[in-house]
């Protein structure tokens, strides 16, 4: 007797399912992760680490200033 196979899905499906999973990852998991790393400060704080030689590296964008500190660790006011 003939016995009816079911069709093998196309690598593309699986392809698919990956990216889809790695995109989901990307948008939800990464910028929790980001915002972990970074601690709110007010600017009274950057200031007295400025006069105290303590930042390493400095970006000032629009709104809010971003720093690092010798130790690696980032800041933002």
């Amino acid at each position: 007797m003939n016995e009816v196979k079911t069709p093998k899905k196309p690598m593309m499906f699986y392809y698919g399912i990956f990216l889809a999973v790695i995109i989901l990852f990307n948008a939800i998991v990464m910028p929790f992760l980001n915002n972990m790393r970074v601690k709110e400060v007010d600017y009274g704080t950057f200031i007295r680490m400025t006069t105290e030689l303590n930042i390493n590296e400095v970006e000032i964008q629009d709104n809010q200033i971003v720093f690092s500190d010798k130790n690696g660790n980032f800041y933002k006011t």
